[in-house]
């Protein structure tokens, strides 16, 4: 279990590092929803460890989020364009 929390943790580490570094609008979207995903995981791995009731109802909740997120990011970028 901490295997992944390290392996999460880097990954978002890599991630921040990567949103500060680049210059390009486009990879700071999508490394951001990147981000936000990690995050997701990191919750669901903690799940594993406490005890709570609505671990499947946040992750559904948040995977729908994060769909709707990369959708308007996505059309913020293009101008509105389809």
């Amino acid at each position: 279990m901490i295997i992944f929390v390290f392996v999460l943790g880097a990954c978002l580490l890599g991630a921040l590092a990567l949103i500060l570094f680049t210059h390009d609008d486009a990879t700071r979207a999508v490394v951001a929803d990147m981000v936000f995903f990690i995050m997701v995981a990191m919750y669901i791995v903690w799940t594993l460890v406490t005890d709570t009731s609505i671990v499947y109802e946040v992750a559904l909740l948040a995977g729908l989020l994060g769909l709707l997120s990369t959708v308007s990011v996505a059309r913020i970028l293009s101008k509105g364009r389809r």
